[in-house]
């Protein structure tokens, strides 16, 4: 009887200390105080935070550099930002491209928005890339990083003191009531993923891998239809393009555990896109006869992304993913001398893989055409005449490998493998291989 007169005082003790420790989850979104919003003090100290990891992140990662580009992302945030959020003096979206050919976009709470060239080049119109854009911007007008932050702590707050409460009402007995929740765990993949991990980003961390749990990333979709349909863009498009995302492309072995590359979580997205589409089909008819203003100028800005991502992705030994890509580029620019000088190098990619002589000879001459194609698109650049002397003299074709050795160097003499042909030269000269 002695123990259940401080028991009682105790338990409401601890409830009041849980109750007093934990910051409210349930926060207004940006928009909704228009001009009046200010942020609160752990938000802003959020915003700090985020800003020292931006700097940090920019120092490691190379942003793609295409001014016309970020203007028209720019362009298209814009339409998609809502009057009461676009009032709002604190924040300003800016939208930044990574070189990277990982699907991956993601914000931090102050407004930059970051996507992957990866990402981008697997768009197939402005609709499209308004679903991506508008779920990253609604995660920044509902605070979601903030809400998010204050959950952990809070379940970290609550469960140690939960167990001090359980140690001394229940005299040792275990609470089963108490679980840690599950931080979903996230693979790391790429460059990106690794200066992430390794820099102790954590911010960009969790929005960008990690993510915002299903109850939050579900409200970034629905938040992102809501903007597109007032912005007049199709939200017919959103399952579409995730579902397109789902495609393996010949490279089932990816694993790429971004949002944007994970199925299991695009199969979400797939499903709260139908969900809507189904609970809204009258704003989805609307929205349908407006769609982009101006459909060209999507592939106008969006050609060079592909094609150089395509060259990203030959690096990384993604060769059927970069075939897809340079198929689409040669579509939209024909007449690209670059365009070629990658098909090319994807050619001699795909021989070195190949394991019968005959495909590995027919690759092989195809790259040598595509070379001499890029050439007599653009006899000035160096590239071209460099790949296609190492194919000549791999061919032993000495006599071509010299003319093109030569035009290299006197087009870049200063390039950085310049004495390495000057070497190959001279030995072909000694052996008067040379014309």
């Amino acid at each position: 009887m002695r123990t259940d007169r401080w028991r009682r005082p105790l338990t409401i003790f601890v409830l009041a200390t849980v109750v007093l420790s934990c910051s409210s989850t349930r926060l207004p979104p940006i928009s909704s105080a228009g001009a009046a919003f200010e942020p609160l003090k752990d938000e802003r100290r959020l915003w700090e935070q985020a800003r020292q990891e931006e700097a940090t992140l920019e120092e490691n990662i190379t942003l793609y550099q295409d001014p016309l580009l970020i203007d028209y992302l720019d362009e298209v945030v814009s339409r998609l930002n809502p009057p009461m959020m676009a009032a709002n003096p604190e924040l300003t979206y800016r939208v930044k491209v990574i070189e990277d050919p990982t699907l991956n976009a993601f914000a931090y709470p102050h407004g930059a928005l970051y996507i992957h060239t990866g990402l981008l080049a697997r768009m197939e119109n402005e609709d499209q890339l308004a679903t991506v854009l508008a779920h990253e911007m609604t995660h920044v007008e509902g605070r979601h990083m903030l809400r998010q932050r204050r959950s952990v702590r809070n379940k970290q707050i609550g469960f140690s003191i939960a167990s001090i409460a359980a140690a001394v009402v229940v005299a040792g007995e275990v609470g089963d009531s108490y679980r840690q929740g599950k931080y979903g765990q996230a693979a790391r993949i790429g460059v990106l993923s690794d200066i992430l991990v390794g820099l102790g980003l954590q911010l960009a961390f969790m929005a960008a891998v990690n993510g915002y749990g299903r109850e939050l990333e579900s409200e970034a979709d629905a938040g992102a239809f809501d903007k597109m349909v007032a912005a007049g863009y199709n939200p017919e498009q959103a399952p579409l393009v995730f579902e397109a995302l789902l495609a393996e492309h010949g490279d089932s072995g990816r694993g790429e555990a971004f949002f944007f590359g994970n199925h299991p979580r695009l199969a979400n997205r797939i499903e709260n896109a139908r969900l809507w589409l189904d609970e809204h089909p009258d704003r989805s008819r609307t929205a349908q006869a407006t769609g982009a203003e101006d459909p060209e100028r999507f592939e106008r800005r969006m050609r060079s992304v592909i094609r150089d991502d395509a060259g990203l992705n030959i690096e990384m030994g993604r060769l059927q993913l970069a075939e897809d890509e340079l198929l689409r580029s040669v579509e939209l620019m024909p007449l690209d001398p670059e365009t070629h000088l990658l098909f090319g190098r994807l050619r001699l990619a795909q021989s070195e893989a190949a394991k019968d002589q005959e495909l590995k000879r027919q690759l092989r001459d195809d790259a040598m055409t595509a070379f001499r194609e890029s050439l007599r698109l653009d006899p000035d650049r160096p590239a071209g005449h460099r790949e296609l002397g190492l194919l000549a003299y791999g061919n032993q074709d000495f006599a071509t490998a010299c003319v093109e050795f030569r035009q290299y160097l006197e087009l870049d003499p200063r390039a950085e493998d310049a004495q390495r042909i000057r070497d190959y030269l001279l030995e072909l000269e000694r052996d008067r291989r040379c014309p």
